[in-house]
């Protein structure tokens, strides 16, 4: 901050020696031209400017003691000791006065409403133009002084018992604040509100302090930090119009400049006497201060910009008590609140040095990260160091003064002092390795220094005969340049110290840090940019430069930073005609795109391809990119024409006809057809061609060309004429075939040449089938003779009958169809024609794995009965893999052994099929009836018998025991149903059949733990009477002869199993069974059969050899000679135990003696050959059996009547019958 006298005068005093020359009150007109003085009786008008007088009035009997200006300047106010105040006009004609009871003390004017309070020893006045009356409100102290708040609503009042009085724009009370004991002497409003809706005001009291509110709404109010110790009683108090700063003058005769928070800022002047009034004109920093004396004088204050820059970064002083510190490049800034007045600052790297007037603070940032802005505190120097500007270096802190160059730790340790020859006047750092590093000092007598941290000897670089003003090194070290007092620039090389360049009327000057060559200079409001031995490049631009980086210039004026694009254009083109690799490198401080264009063309041209591409990749210009490559590939093999490369350039630049005329004047016409052809301009290429006699060359290329142009334009039509025209068949397909226009492609196809045009056919055929059109793609099949891709079509568009047909005469493609074809039956639910086109395909694997899946998917879905009959198919197919089951090899065995399980998992699913529908259905055995309830309940036996320890997916045994539980105890099987409730009660059971379990265990207690008789089976081998339930198995719990189960009603069958005997062929033994039996054949030593028909009292006398027993109740055989029933007892004769059961082998004696229609054979050697038969005799012939020869299941007649009423296939193999 500078401050200087502008103009000074000292007011004589009046001749009436009554009155002094005190100044009691000045103040500024609104606009700024004049000055109300108030000494004596008089009121005195004095230029704004130069303090001549201008004029005086008189209004009042005794001295004035305040003046005041209304905000519009219209009218002017003064008050007396006499106890007037006058309003005058701005004419000088008294408007109105009014009269108080006691000297009035101060004036002030509403800046929003016009309206003047008078303050007095006792009360307060309010005058306002729309009122005649002055409204006078009491005060509880004697008034001092007064203002009003920015927006006209606050009135303070400040009181000699050191109250400050809060009213409202019509005097009403608001608040009263106690400051102190002591005489509140000033009041002031701050002009601004910043980031607040609060107004700000200033007290000052004769206790020596001030203090700074904060009042919202005039009834709250906060004091802003604590109060400030002036040293001194303040009379007076005047904000600058910005509201930032504010002038004090007091009994220290002193005026003192401090920011709007209360930081002392310096001093403004010193005066003969105290101070009484103070004023800051309007919208200036012109300062008057009056005293008791009688002097008036006017101040000019500067504030100096206080700055540092280091290349992005720029940090300024802001309000004099905070650094801003801005990036040039990102716009990014933040401040720093350092609370005190800031006399300098420098900034280097990463590092800020704040001076302020008793300390000196380091501050760091991260000097990793190039935009990092979080500036933390450092280091702090505590003392107060007097210099004339500072440096801040990576680990020390540089001060000169006068001739005196200092160097200071962060310690606040001197450790290095230079002396000059004479007074330091430019100073800079120029960069180096931390703790060594480098800088420039110019000197009054026109010495240029380099001057190193590390080295106590400067280095003279330049000596000239005028004082330095700014001195700058460009970044190579080799050149430098120097701005004198007389604003001359000098530029030296270094080495040589022989003077480069001279110019005058410089300002500023700054070497480009990118690029050596590149000086910037300012000078009459004019920016000069100089490159090498170039002339320099000029454009208007006011301030000065402070950096020079790439393309940006960094200029200050007014106070405020600016970075500059800078074009470098001018001097880019004044290069590229001579030095492509200097044009290279202003391109690269910043030029425009096509700036970049015109460098890599002439370099193209110039055949320096890498700085050709080097700049074409600069603007990611692809085609002349590929350009640049053809033609370095070209230039390498020695085949580069420069007038054809010239003019493919004039191409890629849209100067079609320029380039064509340049071809043909270097007689490479067809090269301009070609151009003209491969930009669609074939009028032009025609009127060329036809202009130079090169007609033929329009032919086949470029009827070509003009087809592909019209497919590109959607005219399809005529572009496959075209093709067709110039015989391009392939090309004419694929414009009908993305048409999908097949009769056309069909039409070509007619024309083409089978040895010739093999692919355009192939093509044809490819479009027939992508547009499932079978008879066009045979056509073209057959055209071509391709019997493979023949079938390969009848099998993709699933032409079966023309596939198998086509293998009559062709057998070996049988592997390619079948395969196919049966998994298309398969999809098609054609499952039996499906194997057999397996086997046919030899893949009988696969059509295994279709039944598994079939039989997954039907027990998912809950139908067993399709299961059944799946896995019934399953088993036979595992079957008929076995190639001999009488010696069967590792691999039969398995499959034997698959057939078997197979076979037994298909009888369990298809038992359960009806203990599944009486769950799911609850109606399904009412509906059904009694006979449907036997079946349920023998189902129910039948699958506890045999899934003892098996568990199969989707059965759930839960559901068996309650079929067999619910039906035992209808039919008073009470043991059985007891047996299920209480397998019941062993399992988990979901809880809505919790409770109807329970209590049904619980009912079936109370019955008689038996069976009725009529339903325990009968072995109809051994004769024994057998539990309904078997755990062990589904056979004769005596003999272990397997129950034959009818697959209706699944209750047994009176079948019992032989065979014949080993020696005996099995056609030998069919024909004996074929035999007529002899009713007369007896033996003496045979048993005769228990079923003897009884006598009238039920007993029979039956002679047994020498035994004779009386049997009751036993029938007789028709014929008791029965071979077969003899053989048979005397095999259990020789039976051990159940588990070594065998079927009965009979003799050829035994078979003569059967009747054939008694006997049943299980063959399925339709299956598999070697399958041994197994031969059944029904024992009761007089009960009807039936027997599926498919799957070996037997049935009582008249039940698989009932069952299926259709009667077109067996119930459990589904074959038709």
């Amino acid at each position: 901050m500078r401050t200087k006298i502008a103009c000074n005068f000292q007011i004589p005093p009046p001749s009436d020696e009554t009155l002094t020359n005190t100044i009691y009150s000045v103040c500024y007109s609104p606009d700024g031209r004049n000055i109300l003085v108030a000494v004596g009786d008089r009121i005195f008008f004095y230029n704004a400017n130069t303090l001549e007088y201008e004029d005086s009035i008189r209004g009042h009997k005794g001295e004035v003691y305040c003046v005041a200006f209304s905000k519009d300047g219209l009218r002017f106010a003064s008050g007396s000791a006499d106890k007037t105040v006058v309003i005058w006009s701005i004419s000088k004609e008294g408007l109105l006065k009014y009269n108080h009871k006691d000297p009035i003390q101060f004036l002030a004017y509403n800046p929003v409403l016009n309206s003047l309070v008078s303050v007095t020893d006792r009360d307060f006045g309010l005058w306002t133009l729309d009122q005649s009356n002055v409204v006078k409100h009491d005060l509880p102290a004697k008034g001092l002084c007064a203002d009003w708040s920015p927006d006209g609503q606050l009135l303070a009042i400040g009181c000699y018992n050191g109250s400050v009085l809060l009213r409202d724009k019509n005097g009403g009370k608001l608040a009263e604040l106690m400051k102190t004991v002591s005489p509140i002497w000033t009041v002031q409003f701050c002009p601004k509100k910043f980031d607040t809706t609060d107004n700000t005001l200033a007290i000052g009291s004769w206790d020596e302090k001030l203090s700074i509110y904060s009042i919202a709404g005039g009834k709250s109010f906060n004091q802003i930090g604590l109060d400030k110790k002036l040293g001194f009683d303040p009379l007076s108090i005047s904000y600058f119009s910005g509201g930032h700063y504010m002038v004090i003058g007091g009994t220290n005769k002193k005026l003192t400049l401090w920011n709007k928070d209360g930081v002392k800022l310096g001093e403004i002047g010193e005066m003969n006497d105290w101070i009484f009034s103070c004023s800051v004109q309007a919208e200036t920093n012109k300062v008057l201060g009056s005293t008791n004396g009688g002097e008036l004088s006017i101040y000019d204050v500067e504030f100096k910009t206080v700055h540092g820059f280091y290349n992005e970064r720029y940090a300024y002083r802001d309000l004099m008590t905070d650094v801003i510190i801005q990036h040039l490049v990102s716009e990014t800034r933040v401040k720093i609140r350092c609370r005190d007045y800031i006399r300098r600052i420098s900034i280097y790297k990463d590092r800020l040095a704040v001076q302020l007037p008793e300390k000196l603070i380091i501050y760091s940032v991260n000097a990793a990260d190039p935009l990092d802005m979080k500036y933390k505190a450092y280091k702090k120097i505590s003392k107060k160091l007097e210099c004339e500007d500072l440096l801040v270096l990576a680990h020390h802190i540089i001060l000169y003064n006068g001739n005196k160059l200092q160097l200071l730790s962060f310690n606040g340790v001197i450790e290095q002092e230079w002396i000059m020859d004479s007074e330091i006047k430019y100073a800079k750092v120029i960069g180096g390795p931390p703790k060594k590093e480098g800088l420039v000092v110019g000197l009054k007598d026109g010495s240029i220094f380099k001057v190193f941290v590390d080295n106590a000897f400067p280095i003279l670089l330049i000596k000239q005969s005028t004082a330095i003003k700014s001195v700058d090194i460009n970044a190579s070290r080799e050149k430098v340049a120097v701005v004198d007092e007389f604003n001359n620039l000098f530029i030296y090389d270094i080495l040589s110290k022989k003077l480069l360049h001279q110019e005058t009327n410089v300002e500023s000057v700054s070497w480009n840090l990118e690029m050596d060559e590149m000086l910037s200079y300012t000078g009459n409001g004019q920016l000069y940019i100089k490159t090498g031995d170039l002339p320099p490049s000029s454009q208007r631009m006011i301030g000065e430069i402070v950096g020079f980086k790439g393309s940006k210039i960094f200029t200050l004026f007014d106070g405020s930073m600016t970075a500059i694009d800078v074009p470098q254009s001018g001097t880019f083109y004044q290069y590229l005609q001579k030095d492509f690799k200097m044009a290279y490198k202003i391109a690269c401080l910043g030029v425009t795109e096509q700036d970049w264009r015109s460098l890599g063309i002439e370099a193209l041209k110039g055949n320096d391809f890498e700085m050709s591409k080097r700049a074409f990749s600069r603007i990611r210009d692809l085609k002349f990119l590929d350009l640049c490559d053809r033609s370095e590939n070209a230039d390498r093999r020695k085949q580069l024409n420069k007038i054809e490369l010239e003019g493919e350039i004039m191409c890629y630049l849209g100067k079609f006809k320029e380039a064509a005329m340049l071809l043909c004047k270097n007689k490479l016409v067809k090269k301009a057809i070609e151009m003209y052809t491969m930009l669609r301009k074939f009028k032009e290429a025609t009127t060329l061609a036809q202009k130079y006699g090169q007609g033929e060359i329009m032919d086949n290329e470029m009827t070509i060309i003009r087809a592909k142009d019209e497919e590109e334009n959607g005219n399809w039509k005529e572009a496959a004429n075209l093709y067709i025209k110039c015989k391009k068949f392939k090309e004419a397909i694929d414009v009908y075939g993305n048409k999908g226009v097949l009769d056309s492609i069909l039409n070509i196809l007619k024309i083409l040449d089978k040895d010739k045009h093999n692919q355009e056919i192939l093509l044809c055929s490819k479009y027939f089938k992508e547009n499932h059109n079978h008879t066009y793609a045979k056509q073209a099949l057959l055209k071509l003779g391709d019997i493979k891709g023949l079938m390969a079509l009848h099998i993709e568009f699933h032409q079966w009958d023309e596939a198998l047909n086509q293998l009559k005469t062709h057998p070996q493609y049988a592997d390619k169809v079948y395969l196919p074809y049966a998994d298309w039956l398969a999809a098609n639910d054609r499952f039996e024609e499906a194997q057999a086109a397996y086997k046919k395909a030899k893949k009988p694997e696969l059509a295994l794995r279709i039944i598994e899946f079939l039989t997954k998917n039907a027990v998912m879905e809950r139908r067993f009965k399709d299961a059944a009959k799946y896995l019934f198919i399953l088993a036979c197919e595992y079957l008929r893999l076995v190639e001999d089951a009488v010696h069967p090899s590792p691999q039969d065995i398995k499959n034997i052994k698959r057939f078997e399980e197979n076979s037994s998992k298909a009888e369990i699913y298809y038992a359960y099929e009806h203990v599944h529908r009486l769950i799911e259905d609850p109606f399904y055995s009412k509906v059904h009836g009694s006979l449907i309830n036997e079946t349920i309940f023998n189902s129910s036996r039948f699958l506890v018998n045999t899934m003892s320890s098996k568990s199969l997916p989707g059965i759930n045994k839960m559901n068996i025991y309650y079929g067999l539980s619910h039906m035992g105890s209808k039919f008073e099987a009470f043991r059985t149903a007891r047996f299920g409730y209480e397998k019941l009660q062993s399992l988990k059971i979901s809880p809505e059949w919790q409770e109807q379990i329970d209590l049904a265990a619980l009912k079936i207690r109370c019955k008689p733990f038996s069976d009725k008789e009529q339903y325990q089976p009968i072995c109809n081998r051994c004769m024994n009477a057998n539990a309904l339930v078997n755990q062990t198995g589904d056979h004769c719990s005596a003999c272990g002869h397997p129950f034959v189960r009818n697959f209706v009603g699944f209750d047994t069958l009176p079948l019992v199993e032989f065979m014949p005997e080993s020696r005996i062929p099995l056609s030998n033994a069919i024909e004996l069974l074929k035999e007529e039996p002899d009713e007369t054949i007896s033996s003496p030593s045979s048993r005769p059969s228990q079923r003897t028909k009884p006598e009238s009292d039920g007993w029979k006398e039956n002679i047994y050899s020498e035994e004779q027993t009386l049997t009751f109740n036993q029938q007789n055989n028709q014929d008791e000679n029965d071979l077969f029933t003899q053989r048979m007892l005397e095999w259990l004769e020789t039976q051990v135990t159940a588990d070594s059961y065998r079927p009965v082998e009979v003799n050829e004696e035994i078979l003569r003696s059967l009747r054939f229609s008694e006997v049943f054979m299980v063959d399925l050697r339709h299956i598999c050959k070697s399958y041994p038969v197994r031969f059944f005799r029904n024992v009761i012939p007089e009960i009807s059996i039936g027997l599926c020869e498919n799957s070996g299941k037997f049935y009582l007649q008249d039940e698989y009547e009932f069952a299926n009423v259709e009667g077109n296939e067996w119930p459990f193999s589904k074959i038709g019958i």
